[in-house]
């Protein structure tokens, strides 16, 4: 009987910390200037982590970039509410025109961005998705967000004084 009790809570131990684990989505990016949608040319490259808590229905971002600066990023959105540094939302996979994009979270310009001897890094933490979703004017439900991570719709791209259009961007796929 209490060998049956502890199979029982072990098991029950099993469960309980995969669905911890469930609650965490992980995906990934790397950025460069060959990437549709912005096939600049830029030798600048960037490496992205994102984890979504689907609980607490927050982003964390973890952002290297090397070969650009602080200085560079596109001083007319670096200094407004939702920065220069962006995931937006595109109609298909293979990022069709600008027309079919849509911001759908910002990167804002703060103390979480530390400049880095070949660049600079971005360090947010538990980001309400709401909130960001209001600074650049998305309309996407946090599950509409979810959809477009999980469905390799998302792109981040980072907008500089050289190309505000975009120099450097990358595919947001889930993390293996």
């Amino acid at each position: 009987m209490i060998g049956r009790i502890v199979s029982t809570l072990a098991f029950m131990a099993v469960l309980a910390a995969g669905s911890v684990q469930a609650k965490e989505l992980a995906f990934k990016a790397n950025l460069s200037g060959a990437t549709p949608s912005t096939t600049t040319g830029s030798k600048a490259t960037g490496e992205a982590k994102i984890r979504v808590n689907t609980d607490a229905r927050t982003v964390d971002v973890a952002l290297t970039v090397e070969g650009l600066k602080i200085e560079d990023l596109w001083t007319n959105l670096l200094h407004s509410p939702m920065g220069a540094i962006h995931l937006h939302v595109y109609g298909s996979h293979d990022h069709g025109g600008a027309a079919d994009s849509a911001l759908m979270f910002p990167l804002p310009y703060g103390p979480n961005y530390v400049a880095t001897a070949k660049g600079f890094k971005v360090d947010m933490k538990a980001e309400p998705y709401a909130e960001g979703a209001k600074l650049v004017n998305s309309k996407a439900s946090f599950d509409e967000f979810v959809a477009a991570l999980s469905g390799g719709r998302i792109v981040v791209n980072i907008h500089t004084n050289t190309k505000t259009d975009g120099e450097i961007s990358g595919d947001v796929v889930p993390a293996a």
